[in-house]
């Protein structure tokens, strides 16, 4: 992958789908099954969200790329921090309705907050950091 765009792209692709695998498994009632694909779920996404925070919106605010669009994505990272952690103490309690609906508003809450970035914020930040690409997809890479 050459570009934030493609590498970012690719790791929603990778954390959707251990979204779904985590949803299926409570919807089915296997809960240990649900548990490992929750915590690989999480887990993902913990480690897309450092990426973004710590290493990808710090290095394109500092190349001047524009603050508006990263405050909004840092706000919406928040938001669903805190669904996830609210379907984590649902699926210790095993309320598949809870976790059921905690999961749908985090499910379009990702998919407009991934179609924002893949359509606006990462095309900018390979515009803005076009000379720094390499180094910068390596970090992210080994973040």
């Amino acid at each position: 992958m050459d570009t934030i765009t493609e590498f970012m792209k690719e790791y929603h692709h990778s954390c959707d789908r251990a979204f779904a695998d985590s949803e299926q498994a409570v919807l089915d009632g296997k809960w240990m099954e649900a548990e490992t694909a929750f915590d690989d779920f999480r887990t993902d996404m913990a480690r897309h969200f450092h990426i973004e925070e710590d290493k990808l919106f710090p290095t394109l605010i500092s190349a001047g790329g524009p603050p508006g669009p990263v405050h909004v994505m840092c706000m919406e990272h928040d938001q669903m921090k805190g669904l996830i952690e609210q379907m984590c103490s649902a699926l210790a309690q095993r309320d598949t309705q809870e976790y059921g609906g905690l999961s749908e508003t985090l499910l379009i809450i990702m998919q407009q907050h991934n179609l924002k970035e893949e359509q606006m914020l990462y095309p900018i930040a390979d515009h803005f950091l076009a000379t720094q690409l390499g180094e910068l997809l390596d970090d992210m890479r080994s973040a």
